[in-house]
């Protein structure tokens, strides 16, 4: 996966196809801190409604600073992050 497929899909989550879940999976195997590609990556297993769902979101809540954030994400259809942080603050 290049960048620029990586940066589509962050601005489209809803949009993530079982390729591309599986190709963020790739970075995550070489980048396991990366909590934006789990959160992803989390986000097409739910889509796909996968068994490995429940497994993946104990991790991934285990990497994430603030989980709020990833259930705001996980469940919204359109994720607004502007709109969460000027809510935050």
């Amino acid at each position: 996966m290049n960048p620029t497929d990586f940066t589509y899909i962050l601005q489209k989550p809803q949009a993530i196809t079982h390729a591309q879940t599986e190709a963020v999976k790739s970075i995550i195997d070489e980048f396991p801190y990366f909590q934006s590609a789990r959160a992803i990556y989390l986000k097409g297993l739910k889509d796909l409604g996968s068994f490995k769902y429940n497994q993946e979101l104990k991790t991934t809540a285990a990497y994430t600073t603030d989980r709020t954030v990833l259930f705001d994400f996980i469940t919204s259809t359109e994720f607004l992050q502007n709109d969460i942080s000027t809510y935050i603050k």
